[in-house]
């Protein structure tokens, strides 16, 4: 469906003591294609109008829902291993 929201991973890092962390956020978009949106910030976007809307974004396009999953599910698992980012659960303290 046009605008729909299919996945939407989210790592964080921490910063020095006093910062706030840094969230990097990997979205699955359905509008003309299916778009893997990456944005990196200090708040995790939940909003799927504006994760689809959103020109403030790192943009990959593909032709069907199950490769843009694959693309983000992938992205999310080279940040986490790359030990700079950790996995995000908003119900757990960072």
């Amino acid at each position: 469906m046009f605008g729909e929201l299919h996945l939407n991973l989210v790592a964080y890092k921490k910063q020095p003591s006093g910062s706030k962390p840094v969230y990097r956020q990997i979205a699955v978009v359905e509008l003309e294609q299916f778009l893997v949106k990456i944005f990196v910030g200090e708040v995790v976007r939940q909003d799927p109008k504006f994760i689809a809307e959103s020109s403030d974004a790192e943009v990959y396009f593909h032709q069907t829902l199950q490769e843009a999953i694959n693309d983000a599910e992938s992205e999310f698992q080279q940040s986490v291993s790359s030990g700079e980012w950790q996995p995000y659960d908003p119900t757990l303290p960072i």
